[in-house]
């Protein structure tokens, strides 16, 4: 079989063939990809020409977004069977920590974990993978079409996790019961803004307006932009920052005189991101999730920054990958995304190529497209 990465040493994203792989303990799970789904890590992997192949290997396999059929399962599988639609997370553990070793590898302590398609592990763009049972998900019949989008909807569902879960430290709240932080309804009067129009920063938009947020996206593109317009269709406001600074942005009539409860940063400025730092709200959180692919040095005042997050009790946290719980709990909300938003997979998933195709997949994007994805059945 061939699979689709890149070689240690060359530039560009290539094909090279590869044996099949077979079970070879009783909790391991053959899967036949169905497709595969490319984000910025993908497209930044292939920019910088360094792929961090694992020691010993003179090549890693793309891509780390999936959806496949099972094929074959080990003696001891009890969770999926042949012919299920599955898909896979994407870290595995260093198997030291607490944390890993409850297959929560996505707070790893120690930093040994590997990555499918990212990080001295090969990915799914391939035509077979072998894993662990407790790394694949059952995708049930109602989830089937958007299960391609599994992977970034989890890393939304465990940054909205954590702004629940820190928030929970107030016990006050609004003069609605039902808009507490333990709530489904718990967006309710709070403004959330979403840095990044990108797949992250809309499905973002949507599990926020799920919980009735009222929501700001903000991106560098046109508001006739295919992604400004679905930020409209997800019921954010849209605003076209580029050439803003932060204090103008806080200015625009969708925002002057608000206070932002939420911040999720999903687009890897890094600039902006600090900018926005001083225009928190009292007793607010920012959560970030986007990574810089390249170095920036600015200018802060930082005296100024550790005042304000004291003296008005803000929290700004990190928030990266997601582990098995956060795939299976997007299993729960994207039946409902689809009955808010039915419209959301297709304007989402707008460019779609053969497997014969991965070249253009990985370089011709296009100006208004969002989602690409492969498709190897």
């Amino acid at each position: 079989m061939i699979g689709i990465g890149m070689i240690r040493g060359e530039s560009g994203v290539t094909e090279f063939k590869l044996p099949k792989p077979r079970i070879k303990a009783d909790d391991e799970v053959l899967i036949k990809v169905r497709e595969v789904g490319l984000d910025g890590t993908d497209f930044g992997i292939l920019a910088k020409g360094a792929p961090d192949i694992a020691p010993g290997a003179d090549s890693m396999v793309l891509g780390h977004e999936m959806t496949g059929f099972v094929e074959e399962i080990g003696s001891a599988v009890t969770t999926v069977k042949p012919g299920d639609l599955v898909t896979v997370t994407v870290r595995r553990g260093c198997g030291i920590c607490h944390p890993c070793l409850e297959n929560q590898s996505d707070m790893c302590m120690t930093g040994l974990y590997t990555e499918r398609g990212i990080h001295k592990l090969d990915g799914f763009l391939t035509e077979f993978v072998v894993d662990k049972e407790q790394y694949v998900v059952k995708v049930p019949g109602d989830c089937t079409d958007m299960a391609v989008l599994s992977e970034p909807l989890s890393i939304v569902a465990k940054g909205i996790e954590q702004i629940r879960l820190i928030q929970s430290r107030m016990p006050w709240n609004c003069a609605h019961p039902d808009h507490s932080f333990s709530s489904p309804m718990w967006g309710g009067c709070k403004i959330a803004m979403v840095i990044g129009a990108g797949p992250l920063g809309l499905m973002a938009a949507a599990q926020l307006r799920l919980a009735e947020a009222t929501v700001i996206v903000t991106d560098i593109v046109p508001e006739n932009h295919p992604k400004a317009r679905l930020a409209g269709y997800l019921e954010a406001q849209y605003i076209n920052v580029k050439g803003l600074n932060a204090a103008q942005i806080m200015n625009h009539d969708a925002i002057r005189g608000e206070r932002l409860d939420v911040i999720i940063e999903a687009s890897g400025a890094s600039n902006f991101a600090l900018e926005l730092v001083n225009y928190m709200s009292r007793s607010s959180i920012y959560v970030m999730t986007g990574i810089p692919q390249q170095e920036q040095m600015v200018c802060v005042d930082a005296a100024s920054i550790l005042r304000q997050i004291v003296r008005f009790n803000q929290v700004i946290v990190g928030s990266v990958n997601s582990n098995r719980h956060h795939f299976e709990s997007i299993m729960q909300i994207i039946p409902e995304i689809k009955r808010r938003f039915p419209e959301l997979r297709d304007r989402v998933l707008t460019d779609r190529y053969p497997l014969s195709e991965y070249r253009r997949a990985f370089t011709e994007k296009s100006s208004e497209g969002i989602k690409t994805v492969i498709d190897l059945a």
